[in-house]
């Protein structure tokens, strides 16, 4: 059994590899837990992902978007229209008919618009510790539901570089994670573009929560296997 105050770190080049790590970690690894809703899954606690090269040999900007240069897992359902769709949402203050878009969170629920602000942080200081955006609202997130899983994005710049980190509460690595961090990639160009003249660096993400779905084992051990991992 794994003990509750371990970390489990992933070192990855791209973000395909560190999927594939990750489904393949939490499905070997992880422990039956049953969820809040009564949902069975498989999970570890706390787990670090480190993306060193999220954006390939695509450095610069979002004059290639990440939805277009990514080489997808094979049998992954997030390709092309979907995954080109799920990214925009990413910058988008529209919920497009949900009950709640990251997005909306960042840049139309707290009548702020939280990216803006964060570029505009770092446009006038390139060292600002203050580039956050949160999606967490304790007046409707402690009562209803349909919450968000993802819950805070920093943005940081060092010599030049756009250092991104993000934190989600709960996260479904088989059926989400890769959508979440290819859209949160492209987020990442997205404010290194409005700022200019820095490079997409390293992504880092934290999974408090990182689970399976018993309902989704057979088809992670499927993905598993069609990538020879």
């Amino acid at each position: 059994m794994t003990n509750q105050f371990d970390i489990t770190h992933v070192n990855k080049e791209d973000i395909t590899s560190a999927y594939l790590e990750l489904v393949k970690k939490v499905y070997n690894e992880g422990e039956d837990v049953k969820d809040e809703r009564g949902s069975d899954t498989r999970e570890l606690l706390h787990v670090v992902t480190n993306i060193s090269n999220p954006t390939g040999d695509n450095y610069f900007h979002i004059n290639v978007p990440i939805y277009e240069t990514i080489e997808s897992p094979k049998g992954t359902f997030w390709t092309g229209e979907r995954l080109e769709k799920y990214c925009k949402e990413f910058t988008s203050s529209d919920r497009k008919g949900f009950i709640y878009t990251y997005g909306n969170r960042y840049r139309g629920w707290f009548d702020t618009d939280q990216i803006q602000v964060a570029i505009d942080r770092l446009k006038n200081c390139a060292e600002s510790r203050r580039a956050i955006s949160v999606t967490w609202d304790p007046r409707t997130d402690t009562i209803n539901d349909e919450v968000p899983c993802m819950i805070f994005v920093d943005f940081k710049i060092r010599d030049g570089v756009l250092y991104t980190a993000a934190t989600w509460r709960s996260h479904d690595i088989a059926g989400a994670w890769y959508a979440n961090v290819v859209g949160l990639t492209y987020l990442a160009q997205y404010v290194a573009s409005e700022i200019g003249n820095v490079e997409v660096g390293p992504i880092t993400v934290f999974s408090i929560s990182a689970h399976i779905y018993h309902n989704d084992l057979k088809m992670a051990e499927q993905l598993l296997k069609d990538n020879d991992i």
